[in-house]
């Protein structure tokens, strides 16, 4: 069978559920409309096509009044590919395409030509909600338009998407958790000081501060602890902002920080801690906690991230009140205050993560979705 996958911007997330299809013998082409600095797609050649003349323009006209670097939510909705896209399309003719855009013009565009093509179309959504800018009213009116347009199914990686999409009377929908091939190395328990690891961009909303606030208390209060955060330098006065704290507060010698390193790199890093925090608020669905599961490590992630389904609560992490240091910092305990308990959750972390997160079993789902035929679909 021949896949397309089209997504604004290859996203990490996409690597193993494409190579999940290659392997298991289809045929994979990606298209995308930018690339990012901290994408991997090792073996896979993503096409860039570049955008079109309209929506060119609209990105030069709001280039003016941006304050940061990183794309805005107005430039993400206007981007559309331009005639090169249509030919691409028509010339590999796939079976399937595999959308990972969502209410904006590079979904609109993608869904009129599967439909002149007769392209079945799989929807990846990672959204909480059934309104659009708190009106029902324009999110059912979206929904009917997507189903003129002849969307097969929506597929989501978070179960609050898939009971959102349920519970407003949409039966096309399926929940595929993401995945990520299994480390096989052996799980040691810590023999002396607790290492944390958090993975994020630099930015506000990933929250890194307030890890560092708790970390700071913890340690005042006597607990042998280490941190180590990775990500990307998207915001370089956030960024400072941290390392000033780290000086001010002299835990230079507890917390390291690592910008901008690969992928392969950050893959690596995993196996040198004991568990994972993922501080930030307002995240749709973060991959990094199935890294750190695979890897076997225990999760803590706040309540506003989408993929905080994968925890099972004191088993393989916690979740916390988003924004809370006394919530994070309890559950940074629970996990530092038992070592045995830590070692148990990190068992259980493999043990989840094989079962939910095999990316053998997200070909396999797939196949299923496209044999069946949904009904009463809005």
């Amino acid at each position: 069978m021949k896949f397309l996958i089209v997504a604004q911007r290859f996203h990490t997330n996409l690597y193993y559920r494409t190579k999940a299809l290659q392997d298991a013998g289809h045929s994979v082409r990606i298209v995308v409309l930018y690339k990012g600095k901290s994408e991997f797609y090792e073996g896979l050649k993503p096409m860039q096509v570049k955008l079109s003349m309209f929506s060119r323009f609209l990105t030069k006209l709001q280039a003016f009044f941006k304050k940061v670097e990183l794309k805005s939510a107005f430039e993400l909705r206007i981007q559309s590919p331009n005639k090169e896209f249509k030919k691409i399309i028509s010339i590999y003719n796939p079976d399937v395409i595999l959308l990972k855009a969502y209410q904006n013009a590079l979904a609109i565009k993608t869904l009129r030509t599967a439909k002149k093509y007769k392209i079945k179309v799989l929807m990846l959504t990672q959204t909480p909600y059934a309104h659009i800018k708190g009106s029902e009213f324009l999110f059912r009116l979206n929904i009917k338009l997507f189903k003129f347009l002849k969307v097969h199914a929506y597929i989501t990686p978070i179960k609050l998407n898939y009971e959102v999409f349920k519970n407003f009377g949409i039966e096309n929908v399926f929940y595929l958790p993401f995945v990520y091939p299994q480390n096989k190395g052996k799980i040691k328990i810590p023999k002396n000081s607790v290492n944390i690891i958090s993975i994020g961009k630099f930015q506000k909303r990933k929250d890194q501060l307030l890890l560092l606030k708790v970390f700071n208390r913890l340690r005042n209060e006597g607990n042998d602890i280490k941190l180590c955060l990775i990500g990307e330098l998207a915001d370089k006065n956030y960024f400072n902002a941290l390392r000033n704290f780290i000086s001010e507060n002299t835990l230079s010698d507890y917390v390291c920080i690592k910008t901008n390193l690969s992928y392969p790199e950050i893959k690596n890093e995993y196996q040198n801690y004991d568990f994972f925090v993922l501080p930030a608020y307002n995240e749709p669905a973060a991959y990094s906690p199935v890294e750190a599961l695979s890897n076997g490590l225990p999760v803590i992630c706040s309540d506003e991230n989408g993929t905080r389904c994968y925890i099972e609560e004191s088993k393989n992490g916690y979740v916390f009140k988003a924004k809370n240091e006394g919530d994070l910092s309890e559950k940074i305990k629970l996990c530092i205050s038992d070592k045995e308990k830590l070692l148990k959750m990190k068992e259980n972390a493999l043990i989840s993560a094989k079962k939910n997160h095999n990316p053998g079993g997200f070909e396999q789902a797939i196949g299923k979705i496209l044999l069946k035929r949904t009904k009463n679909a809005i």
